[in-house]
């Protein structure tokens, strides 16, 4: 399987975000910001500012934020929920979001139990958007 050019959040969409949505962070420290500074609670707010943000350094940041955000749902129907509202808009931006998707759908597992709960959602997502 060809895995897609890797991507990573800049420094620039970290410090505008963190003051767009008013996260609480450390900016002296951006190792897993992404996967740090979003709250469960806070899905709704993200996902709206992703469907206003015109730069695609911000949304492939953003996006990032949502998907941690949504793993991290305690209740199954909230995370059920979540889960389809990414898969569409990670489908309308695939291209944009083609190596969240891979790394989230963490093909170097065969077990599925020893995944995320997104897993499955973004396989799925996967094999139906990857023509290459």
């Amino acid at each position: 399987m060809k895995q897609p050019k890797l991507r990573f959040v800049t420094q620039k969409a970290i410090e505008e975000l963190t003051r767009d949505l008013n996260l609480e962070y450390d900016l002296d420290d951006y190792q897993d910001w992404e996967f740090i500074v979003g709250k469960p609670e806070d899905v709704e707010k993200y996902i709206k500012h992703y469907n206003s943000e015109t730069n695609d350094d911000n949304k492939f940041a953003l996006m990032e934020i949502i998907i941690q955000a949504t793993e991290e749902q305690k209740a199954e129907k909230d995370f059920v929920k979540y889960s389809e509202i990414t898969r569409n808009l990670l489908s309308e931006n695939f291209k944009l979001h083609e190596y969240s998707i891979f790394y989230w759908s963490c093909f170097d597992n065969n077990n599925l139990e020893d995944c995320w709960r997104v897993t499955p959602y973004m396989r799925s997502l996967w094999k139906k958007c990857n023509v290459g």
